[in-house]
Formats: C-alpha cells, sequence, structure tokens
C-alpha cells in the first residue's frame, strides 16, 4: 500500500512504496528491525528507501527516526510480500507483513542517541532480537546486504555487532573494511578512495566497525549500557566496539555485506543540524573530527595520565598545526590549536566515558593482539596513502602532452625573461648615474623624496614604533606602513637603509613586468599579448613619472598590486589554462596574494578601501571558497592596523585623511590642490600634466606626445569595455570592471581630502593610487580581449596548414595596439625623466655633526633654511641628512588640522623666527633648554633673495651668544651650543620610551609576525603535487 501525507518524509515513503517492484523472491525476517534515522536533508533517502525496500532479505519493521522535528505525531503504515517457498505445490505461501513507523525524535546528539530515542517510542514487537542501524545516507549497495550479514551471524552466533563494508555513495571506492586500533585512536588499514577489488574480504574479527549499515543484536547493547552520544557521530562506534573488545566480545565485519555511504556531515554537505549544503559550497568538518579523536584518545588511557598529556598536547598541537599548514590546510590547523582547550572544556564527559571503558572489563593484550595494528602496517598504509593521493592530485599526462606543455613553459619563460631584461636594461640607461653611484653609500632625493642617512636599527625603530618625528622632537603617531617595506629591502642589501631606496627602484622595473606578465595570464596564454602588456604596464610607470620623482611608494604598488590580484584570481580558480589541464582553486595561491597585497597597501594605504570593495565583489562573483576570501584581507590588516586604529580613534579630529598620505612629499603638480575633478583633469593630473586643455588645443598638434598618450587612454578604455560583450569570462570580466570603477572612484575622492598644508596651500591626496588601479584593471582586460591564445593540444594525424582565424587577427591587432601604446608612453616618459629631480647626494651635515648624532640616538641639530626675508625652513636632524623614515602623512595631517599645540614642534618653529628676525640669546637658550646641540644653516646660491636671507640667517646666529662656529663650507654652516655640557645635551624621550615598551605595540609586532609567518607557511609551494600549469 502507499502512504499519503503533508509532510515531505511521507511523500518520499509513498512514492518509494508505489514503485517497488512486486517480487516473490524476498522474505521477511521477523525479529529484525531496521532504524533510519532523518534529518532535514532528504537528498539521500529516496534511493536509501529503494534499496532497502529491494532486499531479498526485508526487516519485519522499518522504523524512521524523523530527527528534523517534521513529524508532529507518530505515523504508521504497511505493505505485505508473498514468499515463495520450496513447497509451494503442498501449501499456498502464507503473505508476510512488513510495517513502516515515522517516529518522532528530539534532540538528539548523535547517531546512536536518536536511535536509543526512537526505540522508546516506536511499536517494535518483542521477538526483535537484532536492529539493522542506517543513516539516510547509508544505503545497501545490492539486494543482499541483510541477508549477507544475517549469514554471518548465523555462523558466527558469539559476535556481538556485524559491521558491513563501507563504500562510496556510488558504491565502487572504499573508504573501510572494519577499523583495528592503535595508540589511542582506531586506523582501517585501508587507503580511502581506492577502488573496491574485493582486496580485503578476507577480514573478519576487527576491532571496530561502523554503525552504517551496522546489525547490533539487542542484547549486545544492553551488555555495555548502550552507546555514548558524547563521542558524536564520528566516533561513537568506536567506543562502543572497544569497550565490546574488552568486555571479551567479537566484533566481526562482513566483507561481503556492502553500504554505500555518503558520509553527508563529514564531507561537508550536511551542516551539524542536519541541513543541506551543496557540493559546491561543502563546508569543513575538522572540527567535528579531531574532537571526536580527540575525546576518544582521552578515554583510552587513565586519568591520572592526563595533566601530563595535556602538557604534551601543547606541543604536539603545535607542530601538527605547523606540519597542516605546510600541506596548505590551515582551517584544519587552527582547529589543532585549538584542541588543547577543547580538551579541558570535555573533562568532565571524559571521566564518565572514562569510567565506562574501564567498567567494561580489560582482557589480556594477547587476546586481543590480532586487532591491533603495528607500526610496520601503520607505516605501510600511510605510503600507500601519500602514493593515491599524489596519483589523484596530479593530472596524469602521456608522453606527448608532458612534452607539448614543457616546450610552452619554455618558450612561457623566455619571453617573461625578457621583457623583463629589457625593462631593466631601459631604467640602467636613463638612470646610469644614479645606478652607478646607488651603493656607494650615497643616497636617492628627487622634489618629492627626501633622502636618508639613516642605519638599521634607526629604521626598524621608527617602522614599528608610534612615535613619528617629523620635523621636530616628535609626536605619538602611527609609524608609516611603507616603512616596513623598506625594512624588509634593507634586509636584502645587508641593513645599508640608502641602498635598499635604490634596490626598489631599479628592480621595480623588471618586477613589475613580472607581475603583470602573471595578471595578464589569468585572462590570456598568447605570450606576445602578456609581453606586450607586461612593458605596457612598466612604460605607464615612466609616464606617470613615478622613476622621475622617484615615487618609491608607487612603484611599490606597481611592482605588487598586478601579481597580488592575478593570484587572488588563481586562488578562486578563475584562470585560463592550457589543455589538458584544468583550473582548480588553491589556499596557496591565497596565501600568497594576501602577502603580495601587504606591500602595496603599506605604501599607498587608501587602496585599502578600494581592495574592500573588490573583495565584496569576489564573493559576490564567486560563491565558493568565501572563507578563503575573506582571509586574503588580514595581513593588510595586520600590517595597517595603528594607522587604521588612529585613523579610527581620532577620526572626529581628521586623522583619517592620513590613509589619502603616503611618505613622499606632496608637490602641486602631483597633488594639487583639493577640489572635485572629472575624469579628464584626473588623467591629466596623473601624467602630471595639470589642468586638461580644450579639445581644440589637444588637436592642434602643438604637443604630440600628450595628445597620443591621452587618445591611448581613451582606446584603451574603448576596449576593456567592449569585453564585457565576450561571453568566455564573464565572471573575471566583471570583477575586473570592478577594479577599475573603485580605482577610478578612489581617485576622485582622494582628488578632495586635504593631506598637508605646504607653502602652495592645502595639498590633495594623489590620484596616483586610484589611476594605477583603474590602469590595472583596463590593462588586464585589453589583454582578454585577445582570447585565449593557445593552441590546444591534440595529436597530429595529419600534416594540415594552419589559417588565420578571426581569433589570430584579434590578437595581432590588440598586441599592435599594445606596443603601440608602449612605445608612446615610453617616449613620453624618457621625455619627463628628469622632471622630478632624481638625484643621488652624499651631502649633509658635516662629518663633525655626524660623528656628535652617531655617539647617542637622543642628541639632535636644528637645520635652518632661509627661504625668503620672512620665511624660514626648519627640521630637527637626527642623522646626516633630513631623513625619510621621518617622514609621515599622519605627521602632516596633524600639523594641517593644528594638532600640535603645546609641542617641541611650535617652540622650534618660534625659534627658528626669532633667529630670522635677528640675534636672539634666549632663543639660543631655549634651543639648548630643548636637548639640541648645535645649529646648522643651510646655504642656498640659487636665488638673490634667499641668499641675502641665508646670510643674514648665519650673522643672527653667530652674533647669539652660546654659540660657536665650527665649520663652514659651500653648503652651510655648523654651529655648536656652548651653554650646556655636551653630555648633558639630549632630547625629552620618556614619551617615545613609554611608546616603544606599550604593550599594545609589542602585542601588534607579536601578531603581525605570526600572522605573516604563517601566511608564508601556506604560501611555500609543496615540492610535489603541483601540476606543471601552475608552476609559472
Amino acid at each position: 500500500m502507499t502512504l499519503s501525507g503533508n509532510s515531505e518524509i511521507q511523500r518520499i515513503i509513498g512514492a518509494a512504496l508505489a514503485t517497488r517492484p512486486y517480487s516473490h523472491s524476498q522474505r521477511a525476517e521477523a525479529n529484525v528491525t531496521a532504524v533510519i534515522t532523518v534529518e532535514d536533508d532528504l537528498r539521500y533517502l529516496p534511493r536509501t528507501l529503494r534499496a532497502v525496500l529491494s532486499q531479498s532479505v526485508l526487516p519485519s519493521t522499518i522504523v524512521v527516526a524523523d530527527c528534523s522535528g517534521r513529524t508532529v505525531q507518530s505515523v504508521q503504515t504497511s505493505f505485505e510480500i508473498i514468499p515463495t517457498k520450496e513447497d509451494v505445490l503442498e501449501a499456498v505461501p502464507e503473505p508476510q507483513r512488513i510495517s513502516i513507523q515515522i517516529v518522532r525524535v528530539a534532540q538528539a546528539r548523535s547517531f546512536a542517541d536518536a536511535v536509543t530515542k526512537v526505540l522508546r517510542n516506536a511499536q517494535v514487537d518483542t521477538s526483535t532480537k537484532t536492529l539493522w542501524l542506517l543513516h539516510d545516507e547509508s544505503r545497501p549497495a545490492d539486494e543482499h546486504c541483510l541477508e549477507r550479514l544475517l549469514d554471518a551471524w548465523s555462523n558466527s552466533p558469539t559476535a556481538a555487532l556485524l559491521g558491513a563494508k563501507q563504500l562510496d555513495w556510488e558504491g565502487r571506492a572504499l573508504h573501510d573494511v572494519g577499523c583495528y586500533a592503535a595508540r589511542g585512536r582506531v586506523v582501517s588499514l585501508v587507503v580511502d578512495g581506492e577502488p573496491d577489488q574485493e582486496q580485503y574480504d578476507g577480514r573478519r574479527d576487527v576491532f571496530s566497525v561502523s554503525l552504517a549499515g551496522a546489525l547490533v543484536p539487542v542484547n549486545t547493547l544492553a551488555a555495555v549500557h548502550g552507546a555514548n552520544p558524547w563521542f558524536g557521530t564520528f566516533d561513537e562506534s568506536e567506543d562502543l566496539c572497544r569497550r565490546l573488545c574488552l568486555s571479551g566480545r567479537r566484533v566481526v565485519v562482513v566483507p561481503e555485506a556492502r553500504i554505500a555511504h555518503r558520509r553527508a556531515r563529514y564531507d561537508g554537505v550536511r551542516t551539524r543540524d542536519g541541513a543541506a549544503i551543496e557540493p559546491d559550497a561543502a563546508v569543513d568538518s575538522s572540527m567535528a573530527q579531531l574532537i571526536g579523536a580527540q575525546k576518544y584518545a582521552m578515554t583510552d588511557v587513565a586519568a591520572p595520565w592526563w595533566p601530563l598529556l595535556w602538557v604534551l598536547g601543547l606541543f604536539a598541537a603545535l607542530a601538527g598545526a605547523v606540519r597542516l599548514l605546510f600541506r596548505k590546510r590551515p582551517y584544519r590547523a587552527i582547529c589543532r590549536l585549538l584542541m588543547p582547550w577543547a580538551a579541558l572544556a570535555a573533562v568532565p564527559g571524559a571521566l564518565a566515558a572514562r569510567h565506562r571503558v574501564a567498567a567494561a572489563g580489560h582482557v589480556p593484550r594477547a587476546q586481543i593482539a590480532p586487532l591491533i595494528a603495528d607500526r610496520r602496517q601503520i607505516r605501510q598504509w600511510r605510503a600507500r596513502s601519500r602514493a593515491f593521493d599524489d596519483q589523484n592530485r596530479n593530472v596524469i599526462l602521456d608522453p606527448l602532452a608532458l612534452v607539448h606543455l614543457r616546450r610552452r613553459r619554455i618558450r612561457r619563460w623566455a619571453w617573461a625573461l625578457a621583457a623583463a631584461l629589457l625593462a631593466f636594461a631601459a631604467t640602467a640607461t636613463m638612470y646610469w648615474p644614479i645606478l652607478r653611484h646607488a651603493f656607494s653609500g650615497d643616497s636617492m632625493l628627487s622634489t618629492q623624496l627626501t633622502p636618508t642617512d639613516a642605519g638599521f636599527r634607526q629604521l626598524v625603530d621608527a617602522a614599528t614604533t608610534p612615535w613619528v618625528y617629523g620635523v621636530g622632537t616628535g609626536i605619538p603617531a602611527p609609524p608609516s606602513p611603507w616603512l616596513l617595506v623598506l625594512m624588509a629591502a634593507s634586509v636584502l642589501t645587508a641593513g645599508h637603509v640608502a641602498a635598499a631606496l635604490a634596490l626598489i627602484f631599479f628592480l621595480s622595473a623588471p618586477a613589475s613586468v613580472l607581475s603583470f606578465w602573471a595578471l595578464a595570464g589569468v585572462v590570456t596564454r598568447s605570450n606576445p599579448i602578456r609581453v606586450a602588456s607586461s612593458l605596457c604596464w612598466y612604460a605607464l610607470a615612466l609616464a606617470f613619472g613615478l622613476y622621475g620623482t622617484a615615487n618609491l611608494p608607487m612603484l611599490t604598488v606597481m611592482t605588487f598590486l598586478p601579481a597580488a590580484l592575478a593570484l587572488s584570481f588563481k586562488a578562486v580558480g578563475l584562470y585560463r589554462t592550457e589543455d589538458p589541464v584544468n583550473p582548480r582553486s588553491s589556499v596557496q595561491a591565497a596565501a600568497a596574494a594576501a602577502l603580495l597585497f601587504v606591500p602595496a597597501v603599506a605604501a599607498e594605504p587608501q587602496l585599502l578601501l578600494a581592495l574592500i570593495v573588490i573583495f565584496v565583489a569576489f564573493l559576490v562573483f564567486v560563491r565558493r571558497h568565501r572563507l578563503m576570501l575573506l582571509l586574503i584581507p588580514l595581513p593588510c590588516a595586520f600590517a595597517l592596523a595603528p594607522t587604521l586604529v588612529n585613523a579610527v580613534r581620532y577620526a572626529g579630529d581628521g586623522m583619517w585623511r592620513q590613509l589619502f598620505g603616503d611618505v613622499m612629499i606632496p608637490v602641486q603638480p602631483v597633488n594639487g590642490a583639493p577640489e572635485a575633478i572629472g575624469l579628464t583633469t584626473m588623467v591629466w593630473r596623473a601624467f602630471g600634466l595639470g589642468q586638461a586643455p580644450s579639445w581644440s588645443a589637444m588637436l592642434s598638434g602643438d604637443d604630440l606626445m600628450r595628445t597620443l598618450v591621452v587618445l591611448c587612454c581613451a582606446v584603451c578604455a574603448v576596449i576593456a569595455l567592449l569585453t564585457l560583450l565576450r561571453p568566455g569570462m564573464l565572471r573575471p570580466c566583471r570583477i575586473l570592471w570592478t577594479v577599475i570603477l573603485c580605482g577610478l572612484m578612489l581617485a576622485v575622492t582622494s582628488a578632495v581630502v586635504v593631506i598637508a598644508v605646504m607653502p602652495y596651500g592645502a595639498a590633495a591626496g594623489s590620484v596616483m593610487p586610484g589611476v594605477a588601479l583603474a590602469a590595472c584593471g583596463i590593462l588586464a582586460c585589453v589583454a582578454m580581449a585577445a582570447g585565449p591564445g593557445v593552441t590546444p593540444f591534440h595529436r597530429l594525424m595529419h600534416e594540415h596548414e594552419r589559417r588565420l582565424g578571426a581569433s589570430t587577427l584579434m590578437q595581432g591587432a590588440v598586441a599592435l595596439f599594445l606596443t603601440a601604446m608602449t612605445a608612446v608612453c615610453l617616449l613620453f616618459g624618457v621625455q619627463t625623466a628628469e622632471a622630478g629631480g632624481v638625484d643621488v647626494t652624499g651631502t649633509g651635515l658635516p662629518m663633525v655633526a655626524r660623528d656628535y648624532l652617531a655617539q647617542e640616538p637622543d642628541r639632535r641639530v636644528l637645520a635652518l633654511a632661509a627661504t625668503g626675508a620672512d620665511t624660514v625652513a626648519y627640521t630637527a636632524m637626527r642623522t646626516g641628512r633630513g631623513d625619510l623614515i621621518d617622514a609621515s602623512a599622519a605627521w602632516r595631517v596633524s600639523r594641517a588640522f593644528g594638532h600640535e599645540g603645546g609641542t617641541d614642534d611650535e617652540q622650534l618653529a618660534r625659534i627658528a623666527a626669532r633667529l630670522l628676525a635677528g640675534s636672539d640669546n634666549d632663543a639660543v637658550r631655549q634651543l639648548s633648554d630643548l636637548g639640541f646641540g648645535g645649529i646648522y644653516v643651510v646655504t642656498d646660491d640659487g636665488r638673490d633673495l634667499s641668499a641675502r636671507a641665508g646670510e643674514q640667517l648665519q650673522a643672527n646666529v653667530t652674533a647669539s651668544q652660546g654659540t660657536q662656529e665650527v665649520v663652514g663650507n659651500a653648503q652651510g654652516t655648523y654651529y655648536r651650543l656652548t651653554l650646556d655640557a655636551t653630555t648633558s645635551q639630549r632630547i625629552d624621550t620618556a614619551d617615545q620610551r613609554r611608546m616603544e615598551t606599550s604593550p599594545w605595540r609589542t602585542a601588534w609586532l607579536w601578531c603581525l609576525s605570526l600572522v605573516v609567518a604563517l601566511y608564508v607557511i601556506v604560501a611555500i609551494p609543496r615540492s610535489h603535487g603541483i601540476s606543471k600549469e601552475e608552476q609559472q
């Protein structure tokens, strides 16, 4: 008969009964009751019911335990079968009735707990001797599963529990065939996923079996007081079997009885509450697996040993987490670190569980020795598992395909290295005078870049201490994040900070080419297109004037941003490949992307605002791997933590504006005045061309190169817009357009934000970070317009001619345009290469002043330069040059909005003004009281007015009491302050030392170091298991 009802379970059972084939080959076993547990996820229940109803031997009662709460009251139905007997001609066969019950189960903690509760409420015949336990996603793989279990029970009447062979849902691959005992755990000695070839069918007595599909005599549960739901679904069967074995009972596996087990919750396609999850969005069940395994291990030893094992578990958890990180399993590594603390919470339940284990008895070890796996067996099993995993992880290619990919890889790297060397050669040629002296101790400088004479220790302190000197004695403010990048580069130059500036400058050229080469490889595999787009990216850096002004923060962005975006695409599997290799997601690529975003965001913190929106777009367009995407910005957040905290905490004072600044000095051609600008003005400002001229002036031909640059940018935008019409890579194209729009909005926003007050007026944030972000997306879209650009691999059966198709013509057109744009930008960059005044300098304070400053870190010299008859510039010198490490966007914003009232900086400004006005003994006295030991007056020979003002300033300082001229030259004159003894000349650094010893600074550095170390471990490529296509 059929079952009709308003619940989904009733409809599934009714459909299964309606489609049940009528057969006389079935019979019912009166003393067997089947229990099937059901949750909210009903995707697998129809196949399970059909498999149960098609068994050659049917249980007399089928109880469906509804753990979802859909069933309000119990429902019962039945159907009849007429078995065929041997004496059918002598007697009429009697029908046998099969009862089906749907019983509600509330608050079941595990599978066995649901079975125990449902048997209390179900109408089960008292003649029932055995239970056949099934999940809704564990079905008999054939029609004789229960029959073979019953036959095995009749042949082994002393068996206390009979389990079945566990297969995958399709019934072809093995999960386990019983398990054996090991130290604190059980092992199957079966390679999970290997094909079932009956290679383990000789097994009989084992230490444990899975309860899914198991035949459990009723008296077995009563003898050991049932299963313990505290262990959870994953490990309660191991605990039950352990107690049975320790009490002297037998646990038998029946390999002939085959169960197809989906393991929905184990494989992450079902939530803890039983709700369905799509396979594409499967969650990691590592936490439940590790907690269950730990519970079993705890209860496998006596309680007095637990404190010692917990201490050892701390070190084991750390080592296990590191090992898992190397295996690119970060979530499981986090779960492994939490295990010692989960063990503390599990102590009360573990004590009760351990008591039940001890009460079960203890048989001699020799009696259960055949059920214990030795080290040799475990070692062989692990080796076979690793070999099987490697075989499945790699794409098996025939020799012809391997040769094809090897040739393409060699050709690809040859193109990439040639492009990188070409960029480096061009940069070295244009700036050969700088390269020649860059590593001789001289420092780079430009109209925007301050030189440096700092040591590595001073750089480390400036990069990690929330104390910024600026031009005075310092204020509490977050350090410039880009100094972390400079610190990393200084490691490569053995601690020489000045040489690190040149290293960043010259290596940015080939590195930016290789970086964009990686991004172009996401959307096309054409080597000419990748070379052309990569060189165009480098030429844009020249045209933007980044090399002409030595804009090292922006060069850092140009170097790391494209590679970070490329690895973000690879992390979610959105990239082109060469057949027969298919794209796949990679947590290693995600970790590498997270690390590469750190230098870019540290150089220009405003990029973080755009990247937040971009990653939201990733989450929208890529529905898988959302947790992995959310973890990519984490290192950036830690690197910028002091800046972000300060910006949020003092947002009402305008300190959020520091996000739009960097270590470069704002200048009018680059930053401009704060104003709302349009797209045209933004593009012209990015190229350092000031205000946009009219269209008639542009077309007049007066400045052909400038017009060509703008036209190339317009054509790029049009081509990028047309890529939205290509259906081949729609999701990457949408994400790239999100990058473009975010970059444009960021540039427009930055142009209206005041970040400093300069002699020419208020300075706005630079549009360069936003423009560079937009240009990165536009160039990637142009490369995408060329198409895949790769010939799929196929065996050549006969000779044929290669024809020029539409895709080849498109690739040629795009490559030609990118080459022309590269040439235009390169020529424009060469014309403006000297506009920013990039140079090297070895000058600075006289040697006597440098020696004075080097003796103690808290000694200072006041440098003065008369810029006019009534204006004077000043700075507190702690190194031989006005130092780059003291540059700070936070300090500029604080000064622009007048947050320095009552500080030493304000007093230094008054002292400088008084000395410019005339000789002033009190000014020298106040300067000496501040701890300064000298004054250095800069000589300006460039302008008559400044020269005369400088001479007057020197005369005023000389005439003031307490000053002694030490040395003078063409660059300036150094005066020693003689009012106080040299040993007592030091500024007050109490506040600075308090910042250095702040627990917040220590916590930040430890967290940043730990996070970076963890991401580095995950980002390290594995020595095996990497496909040929991924080694790019």
